[in-house]
């Protein structure tokens, strides 16, 4: 099971115009806002999501002619799981580099170009494999991979500050390849799936499903 590099090139586009309208106009203490992540304001989840976003743009400088070892699903269920000691660094790490930052807005005129900067790279590419952090992946996958993380994040932003949640449809086709048998609860929509799948809220046994 693989993302067409279509789906995933539409994806991509949507989920960073949305990242880049919530970022618009953000002051300062908005960044200080609290987020769903541990340990983290709104500008450490952004400060976290940028280092992705950066590791991301290197994946296309490692284009390889296959095969593929690795698609949008197995790329998290083989994820390792932090280990306590390793959790605490990196809450730590993301919030001494958001801190950085003179003021916290300084932030955004590197996320920015980033976005920016993605948005051609995922546009101009063709079919193809990547290597990416030890495996092997379809285009498709490896962009699809990178929609899920921009949307978790975005979710992790909207706890005490406004905005219309991201398009879910990638990350739920996500969690779904990951369920297998496990049931998904019937009363659950499509963010409170996606909230439990992240292990952003409480969900049964089996949750969370992303890595």
């Amino acid at each position: 099971m693989t993302i067409a590099l279509s789906e995933a090139k539409d994806a991509f586009e949507t989920a960073a115009v949305d990242l880049a309208a919530f970022l618009d106009g953000r002051t300062d203490d908005d960044l200080l806002a609290p987020s769903r992540c541990r340990g983290w304001v709104v500008a450490d989840v952004i400060a976290h999501l940028h280092l992705g976003l950066s590791e991301m743009m290197t994946g296309f400088a490692y284009r390889v002619d296959g095969p593929p070892d690795t698609d949008f699903r197995t790329y998290w269920s083989g994820y390792p799981q932090p280990d306590p000691d390793a959790a605490v660094a990196q809450i730590r790490f993301a919030r001494l580099l958001a801190s950085a930052y003179g003021r916290p807005t300084g932030l955004l005129d590197h996320v920015r170009p980033t976005l920016d900067a993605l948005r051609r790279f995922v546009a101009q590419a063709d079919d193809g494999c990547v290597r990416f952090q030890g495996h092997v992946l379809p285009l498709g996958d490896f962009v699809a991979t990178w929609v899920v993380e921009i949307v978790v994040h975005h979710l992790d932003v909207l706890v005490a500050l406004p905005g219309p949640p991201p398009e879910l449809t990638l990350a739920v086709r996500t969690l779904d390849g990951l369920r297998g048998d496990l049931a998904r609860p019937a009363d659950w929509d499509d963010l409170t799936y996606v909230l439990a799948g992240s292990g952003r809220i409480p969900g049964p046994k089996g949750y969370p499903l992303l890595g």
